[in-house]
């Protein structure tokens, strides 16, 4: 195909730019939006209950059997498990990012299977439960209540009736918890006391209820093979019990005088919540709060809409007085942040729209780019749709960095066909038709480059990879559009449209040029200086290198930056041991606190629990949802340090501020979260030695600001020594001495009853008045052989000890779970090093380290960005070697591009940011762009030197001839980003990230890159002239075969 072929046929180009129009258009139409893609590994959690079990019996009866079949299950990365006090066990087992979680989850669920028959009968009955974990969370429902008759059961229970339901069936929607609830179940409260003065135990009861609540078929009447029979009749008779009534009446013995001894004779029956473990609520007052997450790959945006009408429509049939509010919608800061990235894509526009104006001083001129730009950008978002990629923060981003490269190729068009028109004074298409001969190779050259260096970074592994696709994949798409915009709808616009103009200019575009024209020739000048002074700029040149060196070791290392999310948690932390109603005075004077700021619009607790520890009557966690951002005049940070300071003087807690994981799903907070792990021969008492060492030496180091720990070591506890040899003595089973004393002070589930057509749980438990303290235990009785009735204590003694409150496992190691928040100006690769520090010199040998969340995927990471950038010069000069068939020439276009890099280190270290996924992003972006200014000057110095020009007149004269294109498309660039760099609001700390080392980056390039380029064009000839390298090429007779087959 000709060079020229589109100028002749504006139609076709037009169509195919409509096309691609089209295309985009309808891909931003059907685009789901969200905050950040599926770049969080699939999470799979298991939940079993021991009920009456302290972490040390569910650790060792559930936890190990279970871990033992799930470790080794493919794709694992990691596991945690959590066993506590309260009888409960948590796995979580987090996958590699690639693994298919719906596999994942079969997989677990068929090695929880093998593990059944090695557990505990009642963690069986109760029932294991294996979910996919949503990563997510997209907002929160608070169901209040105006009238006191609607009571916290009442509204928890309203809540999963005829919400929650509802709502779990919105497309998107993946998962929905009942946070704090308080689930119907019928409580039996027994009367130890009564229950032994008529010779019964609490195993009589279990059978009682099992005997007489139960679901049975009792047939039908004239079921075939009969005859002489009309009419069939099924049988039916009373199956489980539904209300209060029928379970009193519930007969536990029949005496042989014919009376009876009922359940109410000796147990109280109520139906209320089947637990009181953990409340929620919602700035101070009982809120039944709901959950939602969303199913990966939805529109957050669209399944938010639809529960809001969801929502509404509900609320026609609430009783009244009782209401909702939405505390937490995370859609507000999505739309947030993705309107900032808009507003930062259109101020990038209309800046790029003003350089291209004031470059080509023609609207003629200028309205080519002005097209050409939307219709690349346009375009990506159609195949973003073809490829199954979001809206997010990453592509949007992708698109601002875009702007400034895919504006540099209508430039380059129209900027070459202006001055052929002016120097050759031929017609609009002539000019179009000799300049698009010279471009074609440039244009797909620079195309190709920025291709390759995109393609290196796209294949890395893990959550980087996936962070790196989002980017490389919309700018090279926009690239490659750009490319085909113009070599197709540029050259026919610019024959169309363009025409010689002759006429004096007015002042400011005369005195543009005047300052370019000085300009150009000073950096010819310039330029004939430096290649004569090859040893000091050589000299200068290794400086460089050294300061890259330097700046990339002396640069503070993270993974992500934190955001302003609008949110952060506060966990309160009580002595171990205390109440639940200790727990929620401290935790009303907390909110009472957080209520009066005037930053904050919400505060959600959940008292008795807390994310790192589960169920825990000594914990309380509150989630503190600040105004919009316009609304108040603090930052998040501003307003956390303010409620430390605050809670640093309460006494009775110890309160661990939060703000959220930078990526939803990876990780429970923001910081680092780190484990300590007892491994080789290390034992309980050396892992809480270990975590308290390294708590006391993290307590004094710079590089933290806060450092919490979730152990729970020295939890008061009551331990009852079983005489055996009594017990054998007297007939009694040992098991019955524990089922006795487990169903009174645990609460054992007996079976189910059925009611709103639901199924709920019947409960065993003695009422409070008998386990409050060590004495009650003289009123548990169990049976003797002989039928007499034996006191628990007259079978073993109690004493009271210390013990686990929760005792963690990661990898099957036992683990302290340690989150640190980085101090002020220290980042997180600094701490993680701190950290490291710390382990290696004050821990013993036996206490291994390891991280999880967000701080694995760095520390996984970390060290890539060599090997990325490594890669990107590798594969440009692989394609430049291609291009130009030469090995020596591509060299001149790589060893310019430090120089840029030089100038993003130096910028992000002058504004005092991070070397991050973003900034290596944009460092990426950043020797795309100064490859393309390379191969602008390069590209026609070849052409010269080829056709028989000494190689320093030639890169002389390639350079002033691109002086004006290149500080076109660079300043257009640099302006571009310059939004980015100035940016505020929710998601800047990303933009800042990725802006800023692109604008100072670029700047360097285009004042002293654009110097350097014709000196290494020049330097690598003079080194092969006089080493005399030859060029390795084909034979003659391929080149010529392989020309012939072109043809």
């Amino acid at each position: 195909m000709k060079a020229g072929f589109f100028i002749d046929r504006p139609v076709l180009s037009t169509v195919l730019s409509l096309f691609i129009v089209i295309i985009g258009v309808i891909g931003i139409i059907l685009l789901p939006i969200e905050q950040y893609p599926q770049i969080t590994p699939p999470v799979v959690k298991i939940s079993a209950s021991y009920p009456g079990a302290n972490a040390t019996t569910v650790s060792q009866a559930v936890a190990t059997p279970i871990e033992q079949e799930l470790n080794g299950t493919p794709g694992m990365i990691y596991m945690e498990s959590s066993s506590s006090n309260s009888g409960g066990l948590s796995i979580t087992v987090t996958f590699d990012v690639s693994t298919n979680v719906d596999l994942a989850a079969v997989e677990i669920q068929n090695r929880v299977k093998l593990a059944e028959s090695r557990l505990p009968a009642e963690v069986l009955q109760n029932g294991i439960s294996v979910e996919k974990q949503a990563p997510s969370q997209l907002m929160t429902i608070a169901l209040t209540s105006s009238d006191a008759k609607y009571d916290e059961i009442y509204l928890s229970n309203y809540a999963t009736i005829n919400v929650l339901d509802v709502i779990r069936r919105i497309p998107g929607v993946g998962r929905v918890s009942n946070v704090g609830s308080r689930y119907y179940g019928m409580q039996i409260w027994v009367y130890p006391d009564k229950l032994a003065s008529f010779g019964l135990t609490v195993k009589d009861l279990q059978d009682a209820l099992k005997d007489q609540n139960r679901e049975s078929a009792a047939g039908e009447l004239g079921k075939q093979p009969i005859v002489n029979v009309d009419v069939s009749t099924p049988i039916t008779a009373q199956g489980r019990l539904s209300t209060v009534g029928q379970f009193e009446d519930i007969v536990v013995r029949a005496n042989n005088d014919g009376s009876f001894i009922r359940m109410k004779d000796v147990a109280r029956v109520s139906l209320e919540a089947s637990s009181y473990n953990t409340e929620s609520g919602l700035n101070g007052k009982y809120a039944t709060v709901l959950s939602i997450y969303m199913l990966p790959g939805a529109n957050a945006m669209q399944v938010a809409k639809e529960v809001k009408e969801t929502l509404v429509n509900l609320k026609a049939d609430f009783p009244a007085g009782i209401d909702y509010q939405i505390p937490f919608d995370m859609t507000k800061y999505i739309s947030e942040s993705i309107h900032e990235v808009y507003k930062t894509l259109f101020e990038a526009l209309f800046l790029v729209i003003l350089v291209v104006f004031l470059s080509l001083q023609n609207w003629r001129a200028s309205l080519i780019p002005i097209i050409a730009v939307p219709i690349s950008l346009i375009g990506t978002f159609g195949f973003m749709l073809i490829m199954g990629f979001s809206l997010n923060m990453l592509t949007l981003l992708g698109l601002v960095l875009a702007i400034g490269i895919v504006v540099d190729d209508a430039i380059v068009v129209v900027e070459n066909v202006e001055r052929i028109m002016e120097e050759k004074r031929v017609s609009a298409r002539e000019a179009t038709h000799m300049a698009m001969k010279e471009l074609v190779g440039a244009l797909v050259a620079t195309a190709l480059v920025l291709a390759a260096v995109f393609v290196p970074v796209s294949f890395l592994d893990g959550i980087t990879g996936s962070l790196y696709r989002q980017f490389s994949v919309t700018i090279v798409v926009s690239v490659v559009i750009s490319a085909i915009v113009a070599l197709t709808l540029s050259p026919a616009m610019c024959a169309l449209i363009l025409k010689p103009n002759h006429k004096e200019k007015n002042i400011v575009f005369r005195k543009i040029n005047e300052w370019l024209a000085k300009g150009n020739t000073k950096y010819g000048n310039l330029l004939v200086r430096v290649i004569n002074n090859p040893r000091r700029i050589m000299s200068g040149f290794g400086m460089v290198l050294i300061l890259i060196f330097v700046f990339n070791k002396m640069t503070p290392t993270s993974f992500i930056p934190q955001e302003d999310q609008g949110y952060f948690t506060v966990e309160l932390e009580m002595p171990e041991g205390s109440t639940l109603e200790r727990m929620r005075t401290v935790t009303d004077r907390a909110i009472a606190y957080l209520d009066d700021h005037d930053a904050v619009a919400y505060v959600q607790n959940v008292t008795g629990s807390s994310p790192r520890v589960g169920t825990n009557q000594g914990r309380a966690t509150l989630t503190v949802i600040l105004k919009s951002w316009e609304d108040r005049s603090e930052s998040v940070e501003e307003v956390m340090k303010d409620v430390q300071k605050e809670f640093y003087d309460y006494p009775e807690i110890r309160a661990f501020v939060s703000s959220p994981a930078a990526i939803p799903g990876l990780g429970g907070a923001g910081g680092i979260e780190m484990k300590l792990q007892a491994r080789s021969d290390a034992t309980w008492d050396d892992l809480v030695a270990a975590t308290d060492t390294f708590m006391l030496y993290a307590g004094k180091a710079k590089q933290f600001s806060n450092v919490s720990s979730s152990l729970q070591s020295e939890i008061p506890q009551l331990y009852f020594d079983v005489d055996r040899d009594q017990a054998k003595l007297l007939g009694v089973p040992i098991a019955d001495i524990f089922s006795t004393m487990k169903a009174y002070l645990g609460s054992v589930y007996v079976n189910d009853f059925n009611m709103f057509n639901r199924i709920y749980k019947v409960y065993i438990q003695a009422d409070q008045s008998f386990r409050a303290t060590a004495n009650d235990i003289n009123l548990f009785f169990v049976k003797a052989s002989n039928g007499s009735m034996i006191p628990l204590t007259a079978l073993g003694t109690t004493s009271y000890t210390t013990g686990p409150g929760n005792i963690t496992r990661f990898n099957m190691y036992t683990s302290s779970s340690i989150q640190v928040t980085p101090a002020s100006g220290h980042s997180s690769g600094e701490a993680m090093s701190a950290i490291e520090n710390i382990v290696k010199d004050k821990l013993p040998d036996n206490i291994g380290l390891t991280w999880s969340g967000l701080s694995f995927q760095e520390q996984k990471a970390s060290g890539q960005t060599g090997i990325v950038m490594g890669l990107v010069f590798l594969f440009v000069f692989l394609f430049l070697a291609a291009q130009y068939e030469s090995w020596t020439v591509p060299i001149a276009v790589l060893l310019s591009m430090p120089i840029a890099v030089l100038g993003a280190f130096a910028g992000i270290t002058l504004l005092r940011l991070e070397n991050d996924i973003y900034f290596q992003i944009g460092l990426v972006t950043l020797i795309g762009l100064a490859a393309k200014n390379a191969i602008l000057i390069v590209e026609f110095a070849k052409i010269q030197v080829d056709a028989g020009m000494q190689p320093v007149f030639a890169a002389v004269q390639g350079a002033k001839l691109r002086f004006r294109p290149i500080l076109m498309t660079s300043f257009a660039f640099i302006l571009g980003m310059l939004p980015m760099v100035i940016a505020s609001g929710p998601g800047s700390a990303s933009r800042h990230s990725i802006g800023t080392g692109v604008f100072f980056g670029m700047i360097v390039a285009s004042t002293l890159g654009i110097v350097m380029i014709p000196f290494f064009f020049v330097m690598v000839y003079k080194v092969k002239n006089k080493f005399k390298i030859p060029e390795l090429k084909f034979p003659r007779f391929v080149s010529q075969r392989f020309k012939n087959k072109k043809k």
